[in-house]
């Protein structure tokens, strides 16, 4: 859901309106990231830059309020403004959340959906090391789900255990490989992850799945209908993306004694009896920190399981059969990806961040370059 800048000016304002008592009870908090960068080469691509100087695709503001309605209630509500959305303002979050224990709460609403190790602060690049989380891992097109979450910790020993149960559906509009999506949804969503934490070590685990997954590609559905009109209609079906079981399962690691970091994730995503690749990601990442700044490298890699349309089925036109064959390499993914950055600490709440990384495409043997920069803060 969107909002013009002025509305929400005039929300504020009607906050600023209330009672002091009122306001009180609201936490008020945000973050921004202000980001530019551009590619080394006339014919580079990556991560929606190009070889022209781009302050859009990763500037973001965020501005968030938490609510006390009572000693165990609280509603939470985020608005971020996205460069890559024209700043349009949009609903990131918005829930409730009821502290059964002082160890248990439930949160329902619009929820981050807990695919990664920072997925909760997935947009809050001011809370990791790098400019941009691994975009070899954290490249699922959909961050957030409507639905419940139950969230446990306990102390067992030396040991921290957090553990998250998650149901609901995710229902949007996303763009993933530069092309538009119609309506991604997935229903009966239901999945868990957990994490240990021991001293300077959280190693952590994830598994989601579900049994309606509908994710509709426009070159896809474009092919689906073809297939349909010379008589390959069950060659179209298996092809579709529609009702299909989806699973997402990941595992990773950070150790960090505040000196120097090393960590990595990996995961594997699947739908089941569609041309979506099986989805295989994966990055190593470390770096050191000195007295006000740091530095780090990155290395990530994608290895997507092509669907090989000949061995499944056979079309009945062999034109269409390269076409077919063609629309399904177009979405896989086969590149690594290597980084290095370098960050600054500005001041308190604000950190100065470069990086140079470099792509290369094993499918397309294209190799990219994009040199980057951002200033990144909370308050």
């Amino acid at each position: 859901m969107k909002y013009s800048l002025a509305a929400c000016i005039g929300a504020a304002a009607l906050t600023i309106g209330l009672p002091s008592q009122a306001q009180e009870k609201i936490e008020w908090s945000g973050f921004g990231n202000i980001a530019a960068g551009m590619t080394t080469g006339s014919d580079d691509q990556l991560f929606g830059y190009d070889n022209d100087l781009d302050f859009n695709p990763e500037t973001l503001f965020a501005l968030q309020a938490k609510a006390s309605l009572s000693d165990k209630l609280t509603v939470t509500t985020q608005l971020m403004s996205r460069g890559s959305d024209d700043f349009d303002l949009g609903v990131e979050w918005a829930y409730l959340q009821y502290q059964l224990t002082d160890s248990t709460s439930v949160n329902m609403g619009k929820l981050r959906l807990p695919l990664y190790i920072y997925s909760d602060s997935l947009d809050v690049g001011y809370s990791y090391h790098w400019l941009r989380t691994p975009q070899s891992v954290y490249r699922v097109a959909f961050d957030n789900y409507t639905g419940v979450s139950v969230q446990h910790n306990a102390f067992v020993g030396d040991f921290i255990f957090n553990t998250q149960v998650i149901a609901g559906t995710v229902k949007d509009d996303v763009e993933a490989g530069g092309s538009e999506l119609s309506q991604a949804e997935l229903n009966n969503l239901i999945g868990f992850n957990a994490s240990a934490i021991y001293n300077n070590l959280t190693m952590r685990i994830a598994y989601y799945q579900t049994n309606d997954t509908n994710i509709h590609l426009q070159e896809i559905d474009t092919l689906l209908t073809s297939l349909e009109q010379i008589g390959a209609g069950d060659v179209a079906s298996e092809l579709e993306a529609s009702e299909d079981k989806g699973s997402f399962a990941g595992i990773g690691f950070m150790y960090d004694n505040f000196n120097w970091f090393v960590g990595a994730e990996y995961t594997q995503l699947e739908v089941e009896n569609s041309y979506i690749p099986k989805q295989r990601s994966s990055y190593i990442t470390a770096g050191k920190r000195f007295e006000n700044w740091s530095l780090h490298a990155t290395l990530g890699q994608t290895d997507d399981e092509i669907v090989d349309a000949e061995q499944r089925f056979t079309v009945p036109a062999p034109q269409l059969q390269g076409i077919v064959n063609q629309v399904l390499g177009g979405v896989v993914n086969e590149a690594t990806y290597s980084s290095v950055g370098v960050n600054f600490n500005v001041a308190p709440g604000a950190v100065f961040k470069f990086d140079v990384t470099h792509s290369d495409d094993k499918r397309t043997d294209a190799s990219d370059v994009l040199v980057s920069a951002a200033v990144q803060f909370v308050f």
